[in-house]
């Protein structure tokens, strides 16, 4: 198991001397996969080039006492924070618009580490465990994982996934997980630790059941740590990590990397999007970045306090400044719900499906759908409808299989929900 927060502020001080979705519980409900069919989670990390570097901190905690946040996608579409701190672990499912956390339930399994979405609808969850004994093992650890059928619910599964070699210092923390191609994955790693102090790869041939080491110098900076990744959409990969371990607060925080084939990044254009000194005596540590349905990306932070400080830690998020194109929340939020986007029927759908809306009043409405990068690819209904409940129909013979997003605009108010054009 990974350092809990405090022993990781211990090492950290000696080398350096989850509002809208409780007032609009509908705002987003995802479509579960059916027995046997992948999660669709792609959409979700998915960043247009541009996305994802103009990031503004957000300092109020979404889970005191928490840091390292874990992000992935439940079976039922749910997107899921988890987040580890002391001896708890706690979940969160995220409003549409990623601004409202509710409290979840989530067995017992590992704070952090990476999710392998298997093609039989399961997940595997690899994380790491301190290996037994006391000195000279202390230095040790290796890769575990535990499996779901729901992405809630976890199982531990037996044998290890990973034992780093001796010039790694035999550690392999903080894991994240990235695919490479079919069941080809590449794991990104906190490795030897206690010198360099820097992020190094494995990779798995086997949908993550077993790894061998791939990279044996670090990818970054040396004290670039906690990496994660996500695609962008001209196929290269972006690595969002804490950089500069043992920098000044200016020269300290969140930084970001883009690769051409995810393993070899141009460190000389690396950028640090949010310092340390953003918020004062507080390491900002452990990013996961998520493209939210709305079009908005937030950037989950796990803060962490300076030495002597008497702050405690917590989960904050960044939320980036450029908003993606064809999707934008409205500014204001109303006081009541006066619309509703309910679930439509078939979900996932092979030629069509139809998808209900439920007015208060007589209004103008707009109901559009977008593929995962944004682009409109139909207007299913845009004018005068009175109250009460309607049905539109989405013909979607000619898309592609994935997650399209449902955008239900009318009086001033917006409604999302995702639909999956099956196979």
């Amino acid at each position: 198991m990974r350092p809990s927060l405090p022993s990781r502020m211990l090492s950290i001080v000696s080398r350096q001397a989850r509002r809208a979705a409780l007032l609009f519980p509908c705002i987003l409900a995802v479509a579960a996969a059916q027995p046997g069919q992948p999660v669709q989670w792609k959409p979700f990390f998915t960043l247009a080039p541009e996305e994802g570097l103009n990031f503004v901190i957000d300092t109020a905690a979404i889970a005191p006492g928490s840091g390292v946040p874990v992000l992935n996608i439940a079976n039922d579409g749910a997107m899921l924070l988890s987040a580890a701190g002391m001896q708890s672990l706690k979940l969160f499912e995220i409003s549409g618009d990623g601004r409202t956390y509710t409290p979840s339930v989530i067995s017992k399994r590992g704070p952090d580490g990476g999710f392998v979405y298997l093609p039989d609808g399961r997940t595997r969850f690899l994380g790491e465990e301190p290996a037994p004994g006391n000195t000279p093992q202390r230095h040790k650890s290796r890769i575990i994982s535990w499996i779901s059928s729901d992405g809630r619910q976890w199982t531990r599964e037996p044998g290890i996934r990973y034992q780093p070699g001796a010039e790694d210092d035999s550690i392999s923390s903080v894991p994240s997980v990235i695919q490479v191609r079919d069941s080809v994955w590449r794991m990104y790693y906190v490795g030897d630790f206690y010198r360099t102090n820097g992020s190094r790869t494995a990779l798995s041939s086997d949908w993550g059941n077993t790894w061998r080491q791939e990279s044996v110098n670090n990818i970054l900076h040396n004290g670039d740590v906690d990496p994660q990744p996500v695609y962008l959409t001209d196929g290269r990969v972006r690595l969002y990590f804490r950089a500069g371990m043992g920098r000044p607060p200016d020269k300290a925080g969140i930084g970001c990397a883009d690769s051409d084939d995810g393993l070899h990044f141009d460190t000389t254009q690396a950028r640090l999007l949010v310092g340390d000194s953003a918020l004062p005596a507080m390491f900002k540590l452990d990013p996961s970045v998520l493209k939210l349905p709305s079009g908005d990306v937030v950037c989950y932070i796990g803060a962490a306090p300076f030495f002597n400080s008497p702050l405690q830690p917590k989960l904050i998020a960044a939320w980036d400044r450029r908003p993606a194109t064809g999707i934008e929340l409205p500014r204001t939020l109303p006081a009541s719900p006066r619309l509703d986007i309910r679930q439509n029927h078939p979900n996932p759908f092979t030629s069509s499906t139809v998808i209900p809306v439920v007015l208060r009043e007589r209004a103008r409405v707009s109901l559009r759908v977008f593929d995962a990068l944004g682009r409109q690819v139909a207007l299913l209904f845009e004018g005068e409808r009175e109250a009460g409940t309607h049905a539109f129909r989405l013909d979607g013979t000619a898309l592609p299989p994935g997650a399209y997003f449902c955008r239900l605009v009318a009086g001033g108010e917006m409604r999302l929900r995702v639909v999956l054009r099956a196979r």
